[in-house]
């Protein structure tokens, strides 16, 4: 690889970086070109997307970026990087579940909103519901109070006709 074909690689890096909501770093040593491509296609459809690179061109990008900073120092070895415009937990999901039918993929670290997360809170932001299983939940729970206070309003006039329906059955 050249000097200008590197320049090329750390200006793609920089835009990844800057147009990224959340990062994840990850280990794919191991992992068939099947697999990769299976991997990608899934990050795609979820909006996200997997680059690889010299870890030096990685530095090198990362060193301004205010989302990658501090992911340098765990810039080692053989790693990809996993960069996600919008849905990070769905992205977060897609590496959770890949990483568990295939061992040889490991989540090291990732930023999200420039804040630096573990594996385990990967996880986490992995195992939460959907956003719109969040928003049906949110619905819910704004909605019940409302129909409590129809409900308990109804009531006194429901209970009127039952009273009325049964004298009437009585007198008749």
């Amino acid at each position: 690889m050249n000097r200008q074909q590197k320049e090329i690689v750390v200006k793609q890096l920089k835009d990844d970086f800057s147009d990224s909501q959340a990062l994840f770093v990850v280990d794919y040593r191991g992992l068939s070109v099947t697999q990769m491509q299976g991997l990608r296609r899934e990050l795609r459809e979820k909006g996200g997307t997997l680059k690889v690179a010299k870890i030096r061109l990685m530095k090198r990008a990362a060193a301004d970026q205010d989302i990658a900073e501090p992911l340098i120092p765990y810039l080692k070895d053989q790693l990809a990087l996993v960069f996600s415009k919008n849905e990070a937990p769905a992205i977060a999901k897609v590496l959770y579940n890949f990483s568990k039918d295939n061992e040889k993929l490991q989540l090291i670290v990732g930023t999200l909103d420039s804040e630096l997360i573990t594996h385990e809170q990967i996880k986490s932001i992995a195992e939460l519901p959907s956003r719109e299983v969040l928003l049906g939940r949110i619905l819910g729970s704004l909605e019940a109070p409302a129909a409590q206070l129809i409900y308990g309003l109804n009531a006194p006039m429901s209970q009127l006709i039952t009273v009325l329906q049964k004298m009437s059955e009585k007198k008749e």
